[in-house]
């Protein structure tokens, strides 16, 4: 045995001697340094906590990193030794070179891209950079804009050239060994056993090991979390998150979206929601004009959460005391499509990505096929280019007649890499409305902005930067004014006192804090107006992005028949209301007074939660609210994958009826 042992040692010693195993380590810990590095940056910008108030837990957070970031390490070196062995044996030693300074130059410029991300975002890197990327164009161009390139680039290509120069005598060894006999062999070695090392590694660091988001965070290693968010399986539900028997789920789901005006239409034991929702038999075929505001959360907005002396929207707090006006609604998601989801289709988040950007989402039940039905044309106008996050695909999948983007906009005269402005937008917008209107027919048209986004730029024409606030507040304060002037402008159309304009946010700003889920992040305004035909009022009713589309239905006295998650919030009792939210692949579920947060480990915390106040106490899971969250998500996303959810035509009949004189023009089941 002590043979053995000694002849293992000496193996290993060899190994780890061996030129390219060296060229193989210095890199690693090239990478835990710059990991290092950008972690200790992030804590520097932590706002939950600090050094000074809890270093403790900053240095656990550290040391826990520091083992994520060893175990991704040897995992990015795993393949190094076969490369080098390959450029031994071609020849191809200055590629090697330039190989290993291009890559240091990526990590370096990573590391940089990684404190930038934390900014934005408040998290490490996660499945919104794994979707970025999908995007180049747009990605490169809001780098371009948004962070002074040629103050950043030079430093970092110059650090990532002088590390590979340093390197340059352990590389010219490792591609001119002496010995060439078993130089495969070893390169298979390094990379299996750096890959097997690296693995055990990453799965040994410890994953949520406080009740603080954002120390959590500090732990994990960027380019680990991003690699996990890619890999993750988005279509998998069923024993990974909590669940619940589908006899049960049924029931509690039924309750939950039932009210005093709807019928259910299919047999109590069937995974539908499918009901008859009686709004009537005078529908007003109103117009409607759905404006989707970029990242305009609640606490821009001066009548919810600005704390600011100076005011940041006074068009909102003027046209939300002339329209039906929500204070405590709350964003399905983070991401502009988890907002076209819940806003259009009325679909509840489910863990990963939005389901418009999953395949299968075309044919959903959504508010334009409803409206088409009663004679609408239906358009989208997109500011951006709509094939960014499969958004067009999704937007004609879901009944659009039409969708316009920033290549059928004719007023151009600002634009960044995102789109053109919201003055542009809303110009265009005036035009295409009187084209709708010049048809005869009842029409909904949706805007989606792009200004209140990084990089914050806009024409100050209107509005001018104001050194006293930030680049949000700046861009909120613009984004407000170019809403305020396309109601104006909109007033001396012959179409403005029949129309419907509903004001809504895509998702709030930046996600931060120390929850596990934020939730008052989240929270955003949502606005109807329409003077002619809605009294203005106050409503502090719980509500989520997916019952805007009921609630505008009823407001338009139309009878329909839906598969909405969401609710007619004007007939929601006092203290009732839910919301769902996705967050990080997680999933949470509030009513007023608790919220449970359903994991992808299959656990299921519960909280103490208040509408409108920013915290979240920590407490054991409501037995009651905890059911009803594993009912909706579990249900939900076995509905989407089995195409329940979906718009079936040529199905077989309503099995019960509505009253006489209120079906739809062109009605089916789905």
């Amino acid at each position: 045995m002590r043979e053995a042992i000694r002849l293992m040692t000496a193996f290993i010693r060899r190994h780890l001697a061996a030129p390219a195993m060296r060229v193989c380590l210095h890199l690693a810990g090239i990478i835990v340094l710059l990991a290092t590095l950008t972690r200790l940056v992030i804590a520097a910008r932590l706002e939950s906590t600090g050094w000074t108030r809890d270093p403790v837990g900053i240095l656990t957070a550290t040391g826990a990193g520091l083992v994520a970031d060893t175990g991704m390490a040897l995992l990015l070196i795993a393949p190094g030794g076969l490369l080098l062995a390959l450029a031994a044996r071609r020849g191809l030693r200055t590629l090697a070179h330039v190989a290993l300074a291009g890559g240091v130059v990526l990590l370096a410029f990573g590391a940089v891209a990684e404190c930038f991300f934390w900014e934005e975002f408040a998290s490490r890197l996660n499945g919104i950079a794994v979707f970025y990327l999908l995007y180049p164009r747009e990605v490169l161009a809001n780098l371009h804009e948004s962070f002074d390139l040629a103050l950043w680039l030079p430093p970092i290509v110059a650090t990532g050239v002088w590390i590979a120069w340093m390197q340059r005598a352990a590389l010219h060894e490792a591609l001119n060994p002496r010995e060439r006999r078993g130089l495969w062999r070893n390169a298979a070695l390094t990379g299996v056993s750096s890959a097997v090392l690296g693995a055990a590694l990453l799965q040994a660091a410890p994953y949520e090991w406080s009740a603080n988001r954002e120390l959590n965070q500090l732990a994990l290693n960027g380019a680990a979390s991003m690699l996990a968010a890619a890999l993750t399986n988005n279509s998998q539900y069923d024993g990974v998150y909590p669940g619940i028997a589908e006899q049960r789920a049924l029931p509690l789901l039924r309750a939950l979206v039932a009210q005093d005006n709807t019928t259910f239409l299919d047999p109590a034991g069937q995974r539908s929601i499918r009901r008859w929702v009686d709004n009537g038999t005078q529908p007003k075929r109103l117009n409607v004009v759905i404006v989707l505001e970029e990242s305009f959360g609640s606490r821009f907005v001066d009548v919810l959460d600005n704390r600011l002396p100076q005011t940041i929207t006074p068009n909102i707090d003027r046209l939300s005391g002339q329209g039906l006006f929500f204070t405590n609604v709350y964003a399905s998601g983070q991401r502009t499509v988890r907002g076209l989801e819940a806003v259009l289709t009325g679909f509840t988040p489910i863990p990963g990505i939005s389901t418009a950007r999953r395949a299968g989402s075309q044919g959903m039940h959504s508010l334009p096929f409803v409206l088409e039905r009663y004679g609408y044309a239906t358009a989208m106008l997109y500011a951006g280019r709509a094939q960014f996050d499969n958004m067009g695909r999704f937007w004609k999948g879901i009944g659009f007649d039409h969708v316009w983007d920033q290549g059928d906009i004719t007023h151009q005269s600002f634009t960044t890499a995102w789109g053109v402005s919201d003055e542009d937008l809303f110009a265009e917008a005036i035009e295409r409305l009187d084209g709708l209107h010049a048809n005869g027919r009842p029409f909904l048209l949706t805007m989606l902005t792009v200004s209140n986004h990084r990089p914050y730029q806009f024409p100050q024409t209107r509005v001018h930067w104001d050194d006293t606030l930030g680049n949000r507040e700046n861009s909120t304060r613009y984004a407000d004014q170019a809403f305020g002037d396309f109601i104006e402008n909109a007033r001396s159309r012959a179409w403005f006192d029949d129309t419907v304009f509903v004001f809504v946010a895509d998702h709030g700003h930046k996600v931060n804090g120390a929850a596990e889920i934020p939730l008052h992040r989240y929270r955003i305004p949502m606005m109807f107006y329409s003077p002619t035909h809605i009294a203005p009022r106050k409503v502090d009713t719980l509500a989520a992005q997916i019952d805007l589309s009921p609630t505008l239905l009823g407001l338009l006295g139309i009878s329909y028949e839906s598969s909405f998650f969401g609710l007619d919030l004007t007939r929601v009792p006092p203290g009732g209301g839910f919301i769902a939210v996705d967050h990080s692949f997680k999933v949470a579920f509030a009513r007023p007074g608790h919220a449970v947060v359903l994991g992808p480990d299959g656990s299921a915390r519960g909280y103490r939660f208040t509408p409108g106040e920013e915290t979240l106490a920590p407490e054991q899971p409501d037995a009651a609210v905890d059911a009803i969250a594993r009912a909706l998500t579990q249900t939900a996303h076995r509905m989407f994958y089995a195409h329940h959810y979906h718009e079936q035509p040529g199905a077989p009949a309503m099995v019960a009826q509505p009253a006489a004189g209120v079906l739809p023009l062109a009605h089916h089941a789905h």
